[in-house]
């Protein structure tokens, strides 16, 4: 799994030069499936995460969750079949899903907008697939990836944020995922943001989630525009008074919570991703509204993802690999 690239040019030193190692990409490809509440991603990629293929289908949340996931089982064995890929050259699975999440024995414990109740992941696709599984919380599986393939390669302390269909976060500190003793660390979606507010999934009220997802923002949107909101809510979004201005409040929001956040863990960096982040103009006015409630911070202190566009493919695989890696040591 591990390839010497050769000798560290170093200055001269007593003893052997350090050699340098690198994953070697061919070794053995890796099915990374990533759950999200309206679409679930699949694609094999090789170990350094080049998509080797992929495809796609609706999550479906009306049916029952080992039927649905017989149904992705059975998409990856098509897309195996299509592509020349012998099962026997899979190294394993990673899936990635939102909300708490029991690593050890893979199950998902809530996933919040998907099922409430616990589901053995792991189990279901391991039982048609019969290849080994890790199962790890979507965010989290993202901070992974940032340490492996991103910024985390060289900034040890970062917070990640996540705004989409959710909102949620990861912590790296001194490198590594911070957990917290009942692995929910970092959930910030579900921080109160309104007193005595909305119902949220997660049976608490007016939780940060229920004000600024993309589904809170289109019911709101949907009250100016009708049946005409998906037109509305694309790229060009800031075009239109009404919409920006529904927008800002919801970004104001998350920013002043954000800073409270910051406050406390004093990252070197904030990592942004996510679909809300890739509409043009929302990361500037994020900033903006950010540096509202702190005028002292650095111009690069927000930084935007450079794995954004593979993300929803290739997360499972820093997870995979720092399980493998775990167990090797």
């Amino acid at each position: 799994m591990i390839v010497e690239l050769g000798e560290a040019n170093e200055e001269k030193r007593a003893g052997r030069k350090k050699i340098l190692v690198d994953i070697n990409p061919g070794y053995r490809s890796v099915l990374c499936i990533a759950i999200e509440s309206d679409v679930t991603y699949i694609a094999v990629t090789d170990m350094k995460g080049k998509v080797l293929c992929n495809t796609s289908l609706p999550t479906d949340k009306e049916i029952d969750p080992e039927e649905f996931f017989k149904n992705i089982t059975d998409e990856c064995q098509k897309l195996f079949w299509k592509n020349g890929i012998v099962k026997e050259k899979v190294l394993g699975a990673a899936v990635t899903i939102p909300g708490s999440v029991d690593r050890k024995n893979g199950v998902s414990l809530n996933s919040y907008n998907i099922w409430t109740e616990s589901i053995p992941v792991a189990s279901y696709i391991k039982k048609e697939l019969g290849i080994p599984v890790v199962v790890e919380n979507n965010l989290k599986a993202y901070a992974q990836t940032e340490i492996y393939f991103g910024l985390g390669r060289t900034v040890n302390n970062l917070f990640v944020l996540k705004w989409g269909p959710g909102v949620g976060a990861s912590i790296i500190i001194d490198g590594k995922i911070y957990q917290g003793s009942n692995k929910m660390a970092a959930e910030i979606g579900h921080m109160i943001a309104i007193k005595d507010g909305r119902d949220c999934n997660c049976k608490r009220k007016g939780c940060l989630e229920t004000y600024v997802s993309t589904k809170a923002i289109k019911q709101e949107l949907k009250s100016v525009f009708g049946k005409n909101v998906d037109s509305v809510f694309n790229s060009e979004l800031f075009d239109n008074p009404k919409a920006s201005d529904i927008i800002d409040d919801k970004i104001d929001m998350l920013a002043r919570n954000i800073r409270n956040v910051i406050t406390m863990l004093d990252p070197k960096n904030v990592v942004l991703i996510g679909y809300m982040f890739e509409i043009s103009g929302c990361v500037e006015r994020f900033i903006k509204a950010y540096k509202k409630y702190d005028p002292l911070v650095s111009d690069d202190f927000f930084v935007r993802s450079t794995l954004s566009e593979s993300i929803d493919h290739t997360e499972g695989l820093a997870v995979f690999l720092n399980e493998v890696l775990l167990t090797q040591n």
